[in-house]
């Protein structure tokens, strides 16, 4: 394993491979009363991937997160230092 492909907080890859980040997500969404609907959650993730802080496809240099787990949530807000670009729900 390369060094530089290491997160700082993390003792794997940063490359997250589709098949975990499903398993996430569906886990997410096994309590519907924290998750968003799923037009915000569409919505979040268009802002996300329009974001110059994503990288690799998946994971936010603001916060380390994968996007696409961390949308799910209502409690969550972008991490994005002074201007998140979407806030959380309820």
């Amino acid at each position: 394993m390369n060094k530089q492909s290491l997160c700082k907080g993390c003792v794997e890859t940063v490359i997250v491979s589709e098949e975990v980040i499903e398993e996430l997500v569906k886990e997410a969404e096994e309590d519907l009363s924290v998750v968003v609907s799923d037009e915000i959650y569409a919505a979040r993730l268009r802002i996300c991937e329009g974001c110059p802080s994503l990288q690799y496809g998946t994971t936010c240099a603001h916060s380390g997160c994968i996007v696409r787990y961390r949308a799910k949530f209502k409690n969550k807000s972008c991490p994005f230092s002074g201007k998140p670009k979407w806030e959380k729900v309820g």
